[in-house]
């Protein structure tokens, strides 16, 4: 009897350490299939395949297909077609450029921000995945202080068009002058072909198969993007080279 006494805590222990050694197991199990999320921003656009539930499949601009979900934190925003009648002093905006022979510059695409949708899905350190953006041998412009007439600075071998973020500080006919946020003025020409556009709030149920869009959100490591904001747009962007904006003399 106290053989039998002896013996059983021996049978307790272990049990116990199995028991530690398989919740291990399933807790280091469980860990490995939870997909784990980058903390830099990824850009994506290409044409919504498939819309269900909280997820879109998206086709991007290399053809290859993206899961992309959504939650009721998501700004769902759609690209509107404006006038210049519809451009005010004091908008925020993001202008791209094209420089002439004159050494002036014509607006391509002039888009227009409210103050929900003007971030893009960016908050405060954030930053995009390295390799979003094309790197160039280009070096920079000079440019103007408010009221100087600056000028955009080089974006890289014309691999990319120039964009212009800021705010409308004038408009003189078709010469807007546009004031960024360290207070650099840049003056541009609406032209017969700038295409105007304004970002509106929509919501997911406005998202459809065959539309075009650009996602910004995190990537876990399965490569799926979790959508800070999904921008509905009028269509693909062109992918021609633009010529690139260089300094004045």
């Amino acid at each position: 009897m106290r053989r039998l006494f002896s013996v059983f805590p021996v049978l307790m222990l272990a049990a116990l350490l199995a028991a530690c050694s398989n919740a291990s197991t399933t807790t280091s199990s469980s860990t490995a299939n939870t997909p784990t999320t980058t903390n830099c921003l990824t850009l994506a656009t290409g044409t919504i395949q498939n819309v269900s539930n909280n997820s879109l499949l998206v086709s991007n601009l290399q053809g290859k297909d993206v899961q992309v979900t959504f939650t009721n934190a998501t700004i769902f925003v759609r690209q509107a077609a404006v006038t210049a009648t519809d451009l005010k002093t004091g908008m925020p905006v993001a202008v791209t450029v094209k420089q002439n022979a004159d050494n002036t510059y014509s607006a391509l695409t002039v888009s227009l921000r409210n103050s929900q949708t003007r971030q893009g899905g960016f908050t405060n350190g954030s930053r995009l995945c390295s390799g979003q953006f094309p790197r160039g041998n280009g070096t920079p412009g000079a440019f103007g202080r408010r009221g100087s007439g600056g000028t955009p600075g080089t974006s890289g071998g014309g691999q990319g068009r120039q964009t212009i973020n800021g705010t409308l500080s004038q408009i003189n006919g078709k010469a807007l002058t546009v004031t960024d946020a360290s207070g650099n003025d840049f003056t541009v020409t609406l032209t017969a072909t700038t295409r105007m556009t304004a970002q509106q709030t929509v919501s997911a149920s406005d998202l459809h198969s065959g539309e075009a869009v650009t996602i910004t959100g995190t990537t876990n490591s399965k490569g799926a993007i979790n959508a800070s904001s999904i921008s509905i747009l009028q269509g693909l962007p062109n992918r021609r080279p633009a010529a690139t904006p260089t300094a004045n003399a």
